[in-house]
């Protein structure tokens, strides 16, 4: 809520949490002209009598989550069309970086073989790597001879690592570290976690807790955990503050076990503060294990010595993977093939993998086309998105075009692969506006973002599609993280935004549809009347700076508009029917001033999300200016904001709407409303992107709460909307 003095809130959801883990191969066509009939496409290797033969991919991306061996089989590289390629010149890379690739088998049985490492990014955790035909022969993995076996008998054990996580609360307050959580724990109160170990040997381990205390004071400490594992006590900890906390604990050998093993955290509430709440982030168990492959895989960590290892489904291949991106493979390995010995050096980390230890990978055809390189390229527009997403755009970019300006619209898999090796990620889009705004003829002038996302970038509660185009995630004074667009506009290296940027936050291509058809009617066709002379504003009566910032709004509009300030008294019951009356009536701006959150303005439900559903103001479509907070909070991934609601609303709504994704003061937002403002009567043609631009390079930036609302206020609707008049 915007008000006089800050204060602090959290926001949690709970929901299911998504644990498979996939390896993906997207392969990168060359034509744009089949990027949105083939971008969801699964191509099977295999063909009908009658398919006409696809092109050979110029590039393939290995998307990997998991660490381990992977395989691309003959059939992958069938589907891909390369029948006719040497594998041998196959080059794999990760960030432009050429990694080592095992060549294996021949035929029908060939294998290109890799070691694979997820990613650690905040918008995707696959490792990216790209494999493509190339004139240089492979980076073939190095061999090297295995140390010679120890005369010391054999190991049969190493120390093995398990950590257990799940992501299923989100807290945007938090500053050091990852915002998600795995359950809270308000004291007094228990939660036991069951931890799945296998093949344990005799010995003792340790247990490590990852959490992070909400609450403080001035009072110490205000925090208290103990831990027991299989009922036995191993951990009684105090601590003060607000902030992350790992908790060790060494277990005593003989408790832990094979199979499930239960580790109790208790919060006893004994501290005598007012409230004790931490939150469970992972759980850690290091503990002693036999040398048994599960799934035909074992890694292991060596101290030097020979290590006798089992469970394997046939002959191994060992590789030292202590350095991931120069892996190498050992020969010289000894023993039989169900009780092979691998002679380690300290300090190494070892992978042994038996036939059935590969994973394999699945190919889907996608896009590397247009080429945003190439000479002779521009447009003063741009959209960018899925292309599903982009389809039902293509009515208002044609219409763009007869407007003058040049259009293209940019599917955003062609973004990642030119500028950021395949990897998702807002930097890219950013990268891609630097390059286009410093070397297309034209250069793009107004950008269109269509499709939304969410503060679950990573999918722990919502499926990828949720995910549609990124936008970056800043940390604010009073809000926490939070989406900022802005800075795709930053292009000079400035805080000063540079170019018009508009999001159209859609879940479905449908709400683009809607969006698309009431931004041509509202161009072309608006119903005529004096509504589009009247601008509205609306004050929340529970603070009299509201209504003095609102009235300030109105006032600088002279002849020929209409001005009417509603200024409901606190706690009034009918505000609702007030505002939506003059909605019904239609105006050209609709500026609301006050506390808000994300469905709705005011603590007196001066106007939510269930009145949108009651508007009909038809054609009479305002721009709405919410001077706020929260109401444009569009990353939600479970709650529609006041800001959606009003866009894909089919029969009315807004055409427009500027609104913000977190909390900030009046006196800070009072710099954007007067300069939009002051914009507008400068030069009431221009579209409304070039206006919020003006705007937000207005805002002077000179502290944390108004830097807040320069990147925080977004522009929803197409950046190109031009006013009715």
């Amino acid at each position: 809520m915007a008000r006089s003095s800050p204060t602090r809130s959290r926001v949690f959801v709970a929901a299911a949490v998504i644990l498979g883990l996939a390896v993906v191969v997207i392969v990168m066509a060359a034509a744009i002209a089949s990027a949105i009939a083939a971008a969801t496409a699964t191509v099977s290797p295999s063909k009908s009598p009658d398919a006409v033969p696809a092109a050979p991919a110029a590039a393939a991306r290995i998307l990997v989550e998991v660490d381990g061996p992977i395989a691309i089989t003959a059939a992958d590289l069938q589907s891909l069309g390369w029948d006719a390629i040497d594998p041998s010149r196959l080059r794999l890379t990760r960030d432009g970086k050429d990694q080592p690739l095992w060549i294996a088998g021949q035929g029908l049985s060939l294998q290109l073989r890799f070691y694979g490492q997820p990613g650690q990014g905040q918008y995707s955790r696959e490792g990216v790597y790209v494999l493509q035909p190339a004139g240089d022969p492979t980076l073939p993995m190095t061999e090297t001879l295995m140390p010679s076996p120890s005369a010391l008998t054999a190991i049969d054990h190493y120390t093995a690592t398990v950590h257990a996580e799940e992501n299923t609360l989100y807290a945007p307050q938090v500053t050091d570290g990852d915002h998600w959580f795995w359950v809270d724990l308000p004291a007094p109160r228990s939660k036991t976690f069951t931890v799945t170990l296998t093949s344990v040997a005799a010995g003792p381990g340790q247990v490590r807790l990852e959490v992070w205390g909400s609450t403080g004071g001035s009072k110490t400490p205000n925090h208290h955990l103990r831990l027991s594992v299989n009922g036995q006590n191993v951990a009684d900890e105090k601590w003060g503050g607000i902030g992350r906390r790992t908790i060790e604990a060494a277990v005593p050998a003989g408790v832990l076990l094979t199979g499930d093993n239960q580790l109790r955290v208790e919060a006893p509430g004994d501290t005598g503060v007012p409230a004790d709440i931490t939150h469970v982030d992972w759980i850690e168990v290091r503990f002693p294990r036999l040398l048994v492959a599960q799934d035909d895989r074992l890694m292991f960590d060596s101290s030097g010595g020979s290590y006798t290892l089992s469970g394997f489904s046939g002959p191994i291949a060992v590789f030292d993977v202590t350095q991931p991106d120069r892996v190498t493979r050992l020969n010289g390995l000894t023993g039989t093939d169900q009780n092979p010995i691998v002679s380690g050096e300290a300090s190494h980390r070892y992978l042994a993998v038996g036939p059935q230890g590969y994973r394999s990978a699945r190919v889907v055809r996608a896009v590397l086309q247009p080429d945003l390189r190439a000479v002779n390229i521009g447009a003063d527009y741009v959209a960018i998105g899925t292309p599903d997403f982009l389809e039902p755009l293509k009515p208002l970019l044609d219409w763009r075009q007869t407007q003058g300006l040049k259009t293209m619209a940019v599917p955003i898999d062609a973004i990642y692969d030119q500028f950021n090796y395949g990897v998702p990620d807002p930097e890219a889009i950013r990268s891609f506006l630097q390059y286009a705004t410093q070397s297309w003829s034209p250069a793009p002038k107004y950008v269109l973002l269509a499709g939304g996302t969410t503060y679950d970038r990573l999918g722990y509660t919502v499926p990828p599609a949720a995910n549609r185009v990124p936008t970056f995630f800043i940390q604010t004074v009073f809000g926490g993280e939070t989406a900022s667009d802005v800075g795709f506009a930053q292009l000079n290296g400035e805080a000063a935004p540079s170019i018009a940027i508009g999001r159209m936050p859609a879940r479905d291509p449908n709400q683009i549809k809607v969006l698309v058809k009431k931004i041509l009617d509202y161009e072309r066709s608006a119903p005529t009347g004096d509504w589009k002379q009247r601008v509205m504003a609306v004050a929340d009566g529970q603070d009299a700076s509201f209504k003095a910032e609102a009235q300030t709004f109105v006032d600088r509009f002279g002849a020929p508009y209409q001005t009417r300030l509603i200024n409901p008294a606190a706690g009034a019951t009918d505000a609702g029917q007030q505002v939506l009356g003059d909605l019904n009536a239609g105006s050209l701006f609709v500026a609301y001033f006050g506390h808000g959150s994300i469905t709705q303005w005011g603590k007196d439900n001066i106007f939510t999300v269930n009145d949108v559903a009651a508007l009909q103001n038809g054609g009479r479509l305002p721009v709405v200016i919410n001077m706020t907070c929260l109401t444009g909070l569009f990353t939600h991934p479970k709650i529609d904001s006041l800001a959606d609601t009003l866009l894909w609303k089919e029969d009315g709504g807004a055409v427009a709407v500027l609104a913000p994704t977190s909390l900030t003061l009046t006196t800070d937002q009072s710099f954007l409303s007067n300069a939009l403002v002051t914009a507008y009567l400068a030069d009431p043609t221009k579209p409304i992107g070039d206006l919020v631009l003006s705007a937000w390079r207005a805002v002077a930036a000179d502290s944390p709460g108004s830097q807040d609302v320069l990147r925080t206020f977004l522009l929803f609707g197409d950046p190109a909307l031009r006013l009715t008049r």
